[in-house]
């Protein structure tokens, strides 16, 4: 299993150009924003809930249409199939270093970004939590999306229609979570909703992904 997770990384990061991409889309994204609104710190605060998360969802999308590419065209998908190891272990596994290559980065410059977005510094760790459960979710439904339009024509474009509606109610959590508490209020209802939206999309994708991904084989 260790060896597994250490050449599905392996597989992830082949280039150091993909983090580094990643992490200067979500900068670029969530600077440009508190630009653009100005000194107006109450409309900052307004509005930065849904900054943050549509910045994340945007950088997931730029990062996952190429997920199954590489590994389609080596044939490396057959091996996968015949592993000694069940498919829908080693789908977790990838949302698992996925979510390492694309995800941790975000939530490490977060509380760099929090600055600017003049974010108390009392409710970075609630928010980066939330932030934590949203984007391993966004993990799961970009490589379900992934998975699903393996071998269809302009997958690029498939992929973010499927992927854009599943992930409304993670948005929806997420931004709650972070607006309650810029606010002060308890957080605790929204961070369980996203937990449980996390617990869904755990057992579900594994399984419908590894489906598709036979399908696709033979």
């Amino acid at each position: 299993m260790l060896s597994l997770i250490k050449n599905e990384l392996k597989i992830q990061n082949n280039s150091l150009k993909d983090p580094i991409f990643i992490i200067c889309v979500y900068l670029s994204l969530l600077i440009v924003f508190p630009i653009s609104i100005g000194t107006n710190s109450s409309l900052l605060k307004e509005f930065s809930p849904a900054i943050i998360w549509v910045c994340a969802l945007i950088t997931f999308i730029a990062s996952i249409e190429k997920f199954f590419s590489i590994e389609a065209s080596e044939g490396i998908l057959e091996q996968l199939v015949i592993s000694r190891f069940p498919l829908y272990l080693i789908i977790l596994v990838k949302v698992f270093c996925y979510w390492i290559s694309v995800g941790l980065p975000l939530i490490i410059i977060f509380p760099i970004i929090a600055l600017f977005l003049e974010i108390n510094i009392n409710v970075i760790g609630t928010i980066c939590l939330s932030l934590i459960i949203g984007t391993i979710s966004f993990s799961f439904v970009g490589i379900l999306g992934a998975g699903l339009v393996l071998g269809a024509k302009k997958s690029n474009y498939i992929v973010m229609l499927l992927i854009i509606p599943l992930t409304i109610p993670i948005l929806i959590f997420g931004v709650s979570t972070t607006n309650f508490a810029l606010n002060d209020l308890p957080t605790e209802a929204t961070i369980y909703l996203q937990c449980m939206a996390l617990s869904f999309l755990s057992a579900v994708v594994p399984v419908i992904t590894s489906k598709a991904i036979k399908i696709y084989v033979e």
